[in-house]
Formats: C-alpha cells, sequence, structure tokens
C-alpha cells in the first residue's frame, strides 16, 4: 500500500492535458470532497489543482503529533496580518494549511456543525436551500461517526470518520464539566444534535479513524486506491499555483470562466493554460479565492484599476467582510501529569505514552488537544457568571439562541509564546464566536507570488469586546468552582481583576487568531449592505462558469470551529452540480 508500493498519482502542471469539465482550484478541506464527488461519475473530467504536495507521512497522521498550526514548513503557509491597532499594534500571524486537505491536516481535529440556528437563521436571511433540515443531508453524506452516542442526525456511511473518547486524559477536563454543572451549565454528550441544548459543556467530536490516525478530508475523500482508480477522468495537479482564470465576455456579453492559466509553485517554469468545459470552482479559502479573483479581473474596480488590472467584474464584496474568530487565554500552573508539558519534559512519560499508542492504539498521543468545548452566550449570563436559560432560550434551532462565546479547557499555554515549563500549564482560550468586527483581503500588485494584504480590524467593533469580558468572568467563574473542589489551579498568565480595565488590559495583552478564517466571499445578494459575492448556488455574481466552494461564502463566520461547515459546502456545491437540485 502507498507509500511503499507506488507514489501518489500527482501530476505537475505541464503533464495535463489540455480541457477538463471542470477545473477545481484549491485542494483543502472542501476541494477534496468536491473532487470526490463530481469524478463518481465515469462521464465526467475534473481537474484539481493544489499549490502544495500530498505529504502523507506517519508524524501527519499521529493525531497528537499533526496539531500543530505553528510549525512553518511542509504542511503549513504562514503570513502575517497588518498590525491591530486594538491589541497594541501587533500583527496577527494567519497560518493554513499548504498540503492535500488544507487545514484539515493541521488543526484540532474538531467535528462541530454549529447548532441547527446557524443555518435557519441563513434561511431567515434568504438564503434559498440553506436551512438545517435541507443541509442536513448533506452532514451525513461524508460523516462515518463511530460513536456509540451519536444520534439520527449524524452519519454512518459516509468517507469522513468521526468519534469521540469515551475516557478523558487530563484530571482538569472532569474538573471543567463539574465546574460547569454548578454554572448553569449542562453536559452535551453529541454538539451536533439539534435536540441538544444551545449551551453547555460540549464533549469533543473529532475526525479520528478507527486506526487511530487523523482523517483529514484528504485521506477521508482522496486516499490513494480513490485516486490511482479514478485517473483516468481525476487529474490531481499539485506544487502549482493558479495564476488568474481566464475570463471572456459571453455571447450575451456577461463575462465567462473560460479557463485557467497555471504555473509551477516551487520552480521557474512556463505559464500553462487549461480551459473548462463546464465550470471553474474556486476552493482555495478565504485567503486565496480572494486573490485569484482579484487578479482575474473580479472585485471591487477602483483597487483594480488602481493596480492596472482590467475589470471584467466589478464585484466590492471580493476580500471584504473578512472575519476570525479572536481568542483571549488565561493560563495556569496545575500538576505536571496534568498537562502537556509532561510529555515534553519527561522521557519516560513520552515513551510510555509512545508505546501505548503504537502497541494499543490509547493514550495521549490519540488524544485531541481539546476535549471539551464550553459555550455559552453572553446576554444569559447573570453577575456570578452563572447561565440563565429558559427552556426556550436552549432550543438550539431558534437562532435567538446562538452562542457567542466558547471556552477551550486547554492543556498547554495556550497564549503561544514561552512559559515556565518547570510546571504544568493548563488554559481557558476563550473566542468570541459571533465577531462583529470585520476586515478585508487584498491583493497589493498583479503578481499572483506577492502576498496578499490581510486586514483583520480585529476587536475593532465594541461588541466583541464585551463578549470577551462576559468570557473572561466565565472563565474566573470555572477556575473558582474547580479551586473549590481542592485542585491546586495557580494563576500565571490571568488578568489582575475582573474590573474592565483589567480585563481589557489582558484582551489588549493576549488578543490572538484562532485560525478561523471566513466570509471573504460571501453569500448574499451583490446589493446587501455587506456586498455578497456568491448567490445561493454559490455562483459569482455577474460571471457564469465560476463558483466558489468553501469557508469564504459563510454569510458570517460560523459560531463553532469550521472544518464541518466547509466539507458541507463541498458536498452542496457537488450537489449543485450532479444534482441540478437548483
Amino acid at each position: 500500500m502507498w507509500p511503499f508500493s507506488s507514489p501518489y498519482p500527482e501530476l505537475d502542471c505541464q503533464s495535463l492535458a489540455k480541457e477538463y469539465d471542470y477545473i477545481i482550484i484549491g485542494g483543502g478541506t472542501a476541494g477534496c470532497v468536491l473532487a470526490n464527488r463530481l469524478s463518481s461519475d465515469p462521464s465526467i473530467s475534473v481537474l484539481l489543482v493544489e499549490k502544495g504536495v500530498a505529504e502523507n507521512t506517519w508524524v501527519s497522521k499521529v493525531p497528537l503529533f499533526s496539531t500543530d498550526f505553528t510549525s512553518v514548513g511542509e504542511r503549513t503557509y504562514r503570513r502575517d496580518s497588518l498590525p491591530q491597532k486594538f491589541v497594541g499594534g501587533r500583527p496577527q500571524e494567519l497560518f493554513s494549511g499548504k498540503v492535500l486537505g488544507g487545514t484539515s491536516r493541521i488543526n484540532a481535529m474538531l467535528y462541530t456543525r454549529g447548532i441547527a440556528a446557524e443555518f435557519n437563521a441563513w434561511s431567515a436571511a434568504g438564503r434559498k436551500g440553506w436551512s438545517y433540515d435541507e443541509i442536513l443531508p448533506l452532514f451525513k453524506k461524508s460523516q462515518r461517526s463511530l460513536s456509540s452516542s451519536a444520534g439520527p442526525e449524524s452519519g454512518r456511511n459516509g468517507e469522513w470518520t468521526t468519534r469521540t473518547h469515551d475516557k478523558t486524559y487530563f484530571a482538569t477536563t472532569t474538573r471543567v464539566v463539574e465546574a460547569g454543572r454548578k454554572l448553569g451549565l449542562p453536559f452535551i454528550e453529541d454538539v451536533n444534535s439539534s435536540s441538544s441544548p444551545a449551551c453547555g459543556c460540549a464533549k469533543s467530536h473529532v475526525t479520528i479513524n478507527e486506526k487511530g490516525y487523523r482523517q483529514s478530508s484528504f485521506t477521508a475523500f482522496l486516499p490513494f486506491n480513490l485516486a490511482q482508480s479514478r485517473k483516468p477522468r481525476l487529474a490531481i495537479c499539485t506544487g502549482t499555483i493558479a495564476t488568474k482564470i481566464d475570463i471572456k465576455p459571453s455571447s450575451n456579453g456577461t463575462p465567462r470562466a473560460e479557463g485557467v492559466y497555471l504555473r509551477s509553485s516551487s520552480v521557474q517554469s512556463p505559464t500553462v493554460y487549461i480551459s473548462a468545459k463546464r465550470e471553474v470552482i474556486l476552493c482555495s479559502g478565504p485567503l486565496g479565492n480572494p486573490q485569484i479573483l482579484q487578479l482575474s479581473g473580479i472585485g471591487p474596480q477602483k483597487q483594480l484599476k488602481s493596480l492596472r488590472i482590467p475589470v471584467f467584474k466589478d464585484l466590492p464584496g471580493v476580500g471584504c467582510h473578512f472575519q476570525d474568530h479572536i481568542a483571549v487565554p488565561v493560563v495556569y500552573q496545575v500538576p505536571m501529569q496534568d498537562s502537556l508539558v509532561g510529555l515534553e519534559k519527561e522521557f519516560f512519560t513520552f515513551m510510555r505514552e509512545f508505546v501505548k499508542y503504537m502497541v494499543f492504539g490509547t493514550g495521549l498521543l490519540l488524544s485531541p488537544v481539546v476535549e471539551l468545548s464550553i459555550f455559552a452566550k453572553s446576554d444569559m449570563m447573570d453577575a456570578q457568571s452563572h447561565l440563565q436559560a429558559t427552556v426556550s432560550q436552549m432550543d438550539a434551532k431558534d437562532p435567538a439562541n446562538i452562542p457567542d462565546i466558547e471556552i477551550m479547557p486547554l492543556a498547554y499555554d495556550a497564549t503561544g509564546i514561552p512559559f515556565d515549563k518547570s510546571q504544568g500549564v493548563f488554559s481557558f482560550l476563550n473566542v468570541a464566536l459571533r465577531p462583529q468586527s470585520t476586515g478585508t483581503v487584498r491583493i497589493v500588485s498583479s503578481n499572483p507570488n506577492d502576498a496578499v494584504e490581510c486586514e483583520l480590524n480585529t476587536l475593532s467593533s465594541q461588541s466583541d469586546w464585551q463578549v470577551l469580558r462576559a468570557s473572561l468572568r466565565l472563565s474566573f467563574a470555572l477556575a473558582k468552582e474547580i479551586r473549590a473542589s481542592g485542585y491546586p489551579l495557580m494563576d500565571y498568565r490571568v488578568p489582575a481583576s475582573e474590573s474592565d480595565a483589567d480585563l481589557d488590559a489582558h484582551i489588549k495583552k493576549w488578543g490572538r487568531t484562532t485560525y478561523h478564517y471566513s466570509s471573504t466571499c460571501r453569500m448574499a445578494p451583490e446589493d446587501d449592505p455587506a456586498p455578497g459575492v456568491v448567490d445561493d448556488e454559490l455562483r459569482v455574481h455577474g460571471v457564469h462558469g465560476l463558483r466558489i466552494a468553501d469557508s469564504s461564502i459563510f454569510p458570517q463566520i460560523i459560531a463553532t470551529h469550521l472544518q464541518a461547515g466547509s466539507v458541507m459546502v463541498g458536498e452542496k456545491c457537488a450537489d449543485l452540480l450532479l444534482n441540478g437540485t437548483h
């Protein structure tokens, strides 16, 4: 079996056919599922173009080892945002995957769809075909849940394996659950069920298969055997960038995507032109899609003209409404055995866990970094950070109940900077799930090799500060309950007090990205107050033969982790193209 028998069937751009039915630009989280679905029809030819490579090493499969956004190398891109004035002028480090499978190869493996209310809100805003009941079959189609507690809304027959762990690995996890109960936060066994409460302490569902390996969208939807068997109709072109889309006027004068220009991402090589018989679909993510569109003459007219790029479609929404979940950690010192620091500092601890994983498929190397997430709504918390919610306010189908706080208990220092490793550490990572701050992604030249300019406008909205203050106070309340149970939780990097001024100083010092980028090509009308880029069928406004399918189309960043939603969008796009559900 690959990699021992034959190499993964990757092509360079010089080896491609001249024409394909569909060209997918971006082999990330959504691109892999879309390539799988479109190439399932033997009569359809598909080209998948990815800037990175397959890179399917053993380390990239081990859950704990592969959960690493910040290791720049074969699997990760790193970019800096512009300096962010509301967090002390610090730029935010932006990371994303640069291999087949994209960010699903390096993330925390969390499978959280977002509560049903999220998509019902999309529907209420006019997005036809996007209510929870309408997209639930798409979530189920891709999922293969191994969890015995998963309910009827979980998929059992898909390719993408998810599971839960019956055993928690750190004593802090069970203490957080008990502390949450005392604050009115119920334990949620299945966070993806619409019958579960909208707020509570949710057990993590993760994309780990039965062999104990990370299950990325690459290994789920484009495994070696499938890629090999579909070679006659599925070309997987890696190490290649799309420099621009070929846009030409059609017979009725409306611009049409006719093909793409490609060249090697690593060596100097001639540009290759590949035509698309049917459509071009962009799956290059919230940073990549605006870049390709703007380079191709689709975007804000004034900006494109300033760069002397011919304008084919003035579309002001391209690259706008850039959103991310901003997070603020609070950090405590704990016993070494309750922290991942023990693996790093204690050789025998590491060897014990390594043997457990290799021989029995158990132990810390199998563990998700996030064993539990706390979801809450800031306006339902009282002055003591107790959740005060009625039965109707816990209804996960009601858009009024979408949580705006997530707190992730983590067995390491979530600030991302060096810390004292003589003690174990534990963090509450406080996340603003419904940010009102929005930014932009803009090209700075007509050269596709130049990095885009990313302006997050982090915490530019006062409402985001209010949510983070409420979240920090909830973290304080959880810590108080944990200490009251007799557990030794020592302050390390925490606000000086719970006053607004001290909380704001802490937020300004430690505010950071969670790498959850979205909404730069949002699904909304072209004349929406926040202008849209694609319609309800993911078609780019005013350009025929061009669609977008990944988290960049979210009308607003969803109040959870993004990979499950991204795969759903890939499924939706395939359904529209193959089954004509439009």
